[in-house]
């Protein structure tokens, strides 16, 4: 009875230590995985991945372009990070070419947790309305893939694409569609930055 008992007690203590002994190959192996799994896409949800933004950017937006609408602004588009790092702040001044007119606008940019995508807020100084667009990062084609439901006056959708392929240069073309049958889409944009630094 004894030896039935202390062998009753080893197996119990055996059992705990095989146990633990699963527990910490879990830990040592499975967890760091798994961390490195939600970690891998917790980074991939925020603000930070848009980094290639961040600097001084001398850009020329072409509008309406290949048309004879066409008419070109330049200037300087300064983007930094905002209200503790949680938000991109793009603010610009440019001239319009056939005009002379200045032209201010900004971009607030951040990540919308909730809805599961970069949100961007538009001002501009001369256009009381302002625009909210959704913003999809697509990092290995290095594209960020944009839609804003309605512009800002409610009559049409707007599509466009920022293509940071280059780290130095960033094009973003846009395109547009009326409220029509055929949603024909419409090229109403280039813009394209060049870093200064």
């Amino acid at each position: 009875m004894v030896g039935d008992g202390a062998s009753c007690h080893f197996t119990q203590i055996k059992l705990k230590h095989d146990i633990t002994m699963k527990q910490q190959i879990l830990k040592t192996i499975f967890y760091p995985i798994v961390l490195g799994i939600l970690s891998q896409t917790a980074l991939g949800q925020s603000v930070k991945d848009l980094d290639f933004l961040i600097g001084t950017w001398e850009v020329e937006e072409t509008l309406y372009p290949g048309t004879d609408r066409e008419y070109k602004e330049k200037g300087m588009r300064t983007c930094e990070y905002y209200l503790m790092e949680t938000f991109i702040k793009c603010e610009a001044e440019t001239v319009v070419s056939k005009t002379g007119k200045k032209r201010a606008y900004v971009y607030l940019i951040n990540y919308n947790k909730w809805e599961k995508y970069y949100q961007a807020i538009n001002f501009a100084h001369d256009y009381p309305a302002y625009s909210h667009q959704q913003w999809y990062l697509d990092a290995q084609k290095k594209e960020i893939r944009i839609v804003m439901p309605q512009n800002a006056k409610r009559d049409r959708f707007f599509r466009s694409k920022i293509s940071f392929k280059n780290p130095d240069r960033m094009i973003w073309e846009g395109w547009q569609s009326q409220f029509t049958e055929a949603k024909d889409w419409f090229y109403v944009f280039k813009d394209v930055g060049v870093r200064v630094k």
